[in-house]
């Protein structure tokens, strides 16, 4: 009977991934070792913020249309100003040592986002200025004013188990990020040290993983990890740019996944420069250019979707979903000479001694340089020539755009998970307040389609909004919207249990994990 019970034992730790190798194991690209698994230290490192996916649940999340859903929350109500919202908590649930989560964990994480403990400092300036308090079971948040985006912001707070921390021990936990805390989501920490993190099911999550144990091999750099996978050390590994997933995917048997991320890329127009200040010109080169082809060519297919209107395709809920992009050469050429540009001999068009030749600022990261290479090589077709300037990424923004020291440029931004846009567009998002460097007269039409965006809470008026934002910045042109990046979630089909969505962070790759299978 010893015997027997023994064996039944070990038959179930089997089972449950307990004892034996990981059911997956992914290449995570870590830039520091041991990895934080506190997702609200080293906030800037995204594989901290991937695994914390995987460890702890929000408030709320992003639905497979990128649209705010209760998580933690069992619902939430928005007042008819815009300013509370009120979160509804069920007292059912449990953090992985099997103690219920409380309001006060969520207000303890709260003000630890705040406190000079944590590194998110984009998530702690979003949420400055809003109050919280626990009303019987419910958190409850009043802003200062209405903020549409605030649910999605929700959705980027990690709740952790807090609640009960005396001062010291949340310092103490600041101070040791590297230490497992109790979970709330699919798996919970069984180890971690300098190179692996070993993940086993939480067993108080509502919807059981078929995966009992996940492994994440920690790499300094991306060669190391494709490295990895090439040798069979590794199921998966995450692809950021289109070279990454090209050498990924030379693999023998691998599968790409792509993701639609938030971000956008755009060709930027300075408004203040001669012949860009011609409304036809910027039309013109936002006809001629070939969006599918710079996807195909450059991206390879597989790093990137088309993109026409300001809204990122990462967010299906209010982007256009199917965009249909307009290219023709011909109608532009067309066009340009109707207004006066005449071709010269060496093949740039010329109008009253302005020349349509103009430099194309580009920030030196992977693949922006070979996309202004495909502008450029797309522009001369019509008439108009372009210089290349690449510069470092991290003085882009400041030194070329900020003071407005660029005549074009190709910008890659990432909007979050909200289309709230007006940091773009809107008249007065001139920095240091915003992004909108192209100079270009103020719109009071386009001005009050953003505030429609940024405070309406209810779903189809910013879908309206949206469409308004579109039609008007369509109208003044001051850039052209290129694509929306994908990452590439690169798999051996040999892990054909895995399924992954379109759309989302990288993060969100975990989003339908407890649906994943061994084969």
């Amino acid at each position: 009977m010893v015997v027997a019970a023994a064996s039944l034992g070990v038959a179930l730790a089997l089972k449950e991934g307990l004892i034996g190798g990981p059911d997956f194991r992914e290449g995570l690209v870590e830039a520091r070792t041991p990895l934080s698994l506190n997702p609200l230290i080293g906030a800037g490192d995204p594989a901290v913020h991937d695994v914390g996916h995987l460890l702890y649940r929000g408030l709320l999340r992003l639905d497979s249309s990128a649209y705010p859903r209760p998580d933690l929350a069992e619902t939430y109500t928005v007042s008819r100003d815009g300013l509370t919202y009120r979160m509804v908590l069920s007292p059912k649930q449990r953090w992985s040592d099997g103690r219920p989560i409380t309001a006060s964990d969520v207000t303890a994480t709260v003000a630890f986002v705040r406190s000079p403990h944590a590194t998110d400092h984009a998530l702690s300036a979003l949420l400055q200025g809003v109050k919280v308090s626990v009303e019987g079971s419910d958190v409850v948040f009043v802003l200062p004013a209405p903020r549409a985006s605030f649910p999605a912001t929700l959705t980027q707070l990690p709740i952790l188990p807090l609640g009960s921390m005396t001062a010291a021990e949340l310092a103490t936990r600041a101070s040791h990020p590297g230490d497992a805390m109790a979970t709330s989501g699919e798996y919970a920490v069984a180890s971690a040290n300098a190179t692996t993190v070993d993940l086993r099911v939480n067993p108080y999550v509502a919807s059981k993983p078929r995966l009992g144990r996940i492994d994440f091999n920690l790499y300094p750099n991306f060669d190391e990890a494709a490295h990895a996978f090439a040798s069979g050390d590794v199921d998966a590994v995450l692809a950021t740019t289109p070279s990454q997933r090209t050498r990924l995917m030379n693999v023998g048997g691998a599968v790409s996944h792509g993701l639609a991320t938030f971000r956008f890329v755009d060709l930027l127009f300075n408004e203040r420069v001669p012949g860009l200040d011609d409304p036809v010109v910027r039309q013109a080169v936002s006809t001629a250019v070939d969006r599918a082809d710079i996807v195909q060519r450059v991206l390879n297919g597989g790093s990137g979707r088309v993109q026409v209107n300001a809204i990122s395709e990462g967010l299906p809920w209010i982007a256009s979903n199917d965009p249909q992009e307009a290219s023709s050469k011909a109608a532009a050429s067309t066009a340009l000479t109707h207004d006066g540009w005449q071709l010269e001999p060496g093949g740039v068009r010329v109008r009253d001694g302005h020349v349509l030749a103009f430099t194309l600022t580009v920030p030196n990261a992977d693949p922006l340089p070979a996309v202004a290479l495909e502008v450029r090589r797309q522009l001369r077709q019509i008439g108009v020539g372009l210089t290349l300037d690449p510069v470092p990424p991290s003085t882009f923004v400041g030194a070329a755009l900020d003071s407005h020291l660029f005549q074009m440029a190709l910008g890659d931004w990432d909007e979050g998970p909200d289309p709230d846009v007006s940091t773009f567009w809107r008249s007065n998002a001139q920095p240091p307040q915003g992004f909108n460097v192209s100079g270009g007269p103020v719109d009071p039409f386009l001005d009050q389609a953003l505030d429609t965006l940024a405070t309406a809470t209810d779903a189809q008026a910013r879908i309206a909004a949206a469409g308004a934002v579109t039609k008007d910045l369509a109208n003044d042109v001051p850039a052209v919207f290129l694509y929306t990046p994908e990452v590439s979630y690169v798999i051996r089909a040999s892990k054909n249990g895995v399924t992954i969505p379109g759309t989302g962070a990288s993060g969100a790759r975990f989003a339908d994990i407890a649906e994943w299978t061994r084969s």
